[in-house]
């Protein structure tokens, strides 16, 4: 099987029941703090839209209101972020799960790394309406418009990717599989660490740094699979005898891949957004995965990787009373609603002074 590390970019939350002026006052403590970096309102989807910003880098992106939701006193707030900034906004997730009733995992990006070049990695979609598109070198498996829908997946070459953006330097190829896990139904962040997700419904994945040991044939048809114009050409029948060949020993597993690193790469991250526990890390790189999974490489290795990286241990995530937070935070709504009329009032105040 071949060696592949795992990583979390982009995770998203939901909290349920939000009440306005919760949302009125992460507003004003961050023009204060001088954390609003943009601001944004729609008249689709989420109506408002924050920016937050560190001068370190760290960001966070604030959703509020769906217009889908009837009208009220509280709303949807929605986060998003990479998993490492979530930790430097912790006074924003205490102060949100403390005015929610509850707290949804939305979705995440799961990358996989493999050290080899770009020409040796092959992905192909089970669904054949999932054509692909390529775009400045990234090979693509879905439409632009459907970035943060399940099954979105990109390929690209990482180590040009960190030299471009991070001025990083790899002495050994590295191409990511990067494909996004969104669920059809919510799940409770609470419960999230018994879910792992299952990838290999939506994609084979292949890697063949020995394109000799494959039929001289199947390894043209293959060939022709990973390019935009030629894919267009190979027939529904060309295409699984393709897969048949590629599923072992080359395949990726995406399943038994995420099965291992779920519960590693999300323990602490799940842990702090429900209040169980302190950052274990002050202070955090900004590149640093939450943890760093290495699947079938040697144990030896695998703890270099994790130099200066704290051993966190174990804890129990404790299941979600929503019955119990709801009470609670209807009670306490009822000190809010007269605030209601003052934080409205203020609102233009606010936002003409970012």
């Amino acid at each position: 099987m071949m060696k592949a590390k795992v990583s979390i970019d982009k995770f998203v939350v939901e909290y349920t029941d939000v009440p306005r002026s919760a949302y009125y006052a992460l507003v004003g403590k961050a023009v204060k703090s001088g954390e609003l970096f943009k601001q944004k309102f729609y008249h689709e989807g989420y109506g408002y839209q924050l920016h937050l910003r560190k001068g370190n880098g760290a960001y966070l992106h604030v959703f509020y209101r769906n217009w889908s939701e009837p009208k009220g006193v509280s709303y949807t707030l929605r986060l998003e972020t990479r998993p490492e900034y979530y930790f430097q906004f912790k006074e924003v997730l205490d102060t949100l799960r403390r005015n929610a009733s509850g707290i949804n995992f939305v979705s995440c990006d799961i990358a996989y790394d493999v050290r080899t070049s770009m020409d040796n990695v092959m992905v192909i979609p089970h669904d054949g309406r999932r054509k692909l598109r390529e775009y400045k070198g990234t090979r693509y498996f879905g439409k632009k418009h459907q970035r943060k829908t399940n099954g979105h997946c990109k390929i690209y070459n990482k180590r040009l990717e960190l030299l471009e953006n991070q001025n990083k330097v790899i002495d050994h190829e590295l191409t990511r599989i990067e494909n996004v896990h969104k669920p059809e139904k919510r799940i409770p962040l609470a419960e999230l660490l018994q879910y792992p997700p299952e990838q290999n419904d939506d994609y084979l994945a292949a890697v063949i740094t020995d394109w000799g040991t494959l039929p001289k044939k199947r390894a043209e048809q293959a060939r022709m699979l990973m390019k935009v114009e030629e894919s267009k050409n190979v027939s529904p029948y060309i295409r699984k005898k393709v897969k048949e060949t590629l599923a072992h020993p080359y395949q990726i597993d995406f399943n038994e891949l995420a099965r291992e690193a779920w519960e590693p790469l999300l323990e602490e991250l799940c842990g702090v957004l429900l209040g169980q526990q302190e950052p274990q890390v002050q202070e955090r790189q900004l590149q640093m995965a939450v943890t760093n999974t290495v699947y079938d490489e040697p144990q030896e290795e695998n703890d270099s990787k994790n130099v200066g990286c704290v051993d966190i241990g174990k804890y129990r995530i404790l299941r979600d009373n929503t019955r119990v937070r709801k009470l609670l935070n209807q009670q306490r709504m009822t000190g809010l609603f007269g605030l209601e009329k003052r934080t409205i009032d203020t609102w233009p105040i606010l936002f003409s002074s970012a």
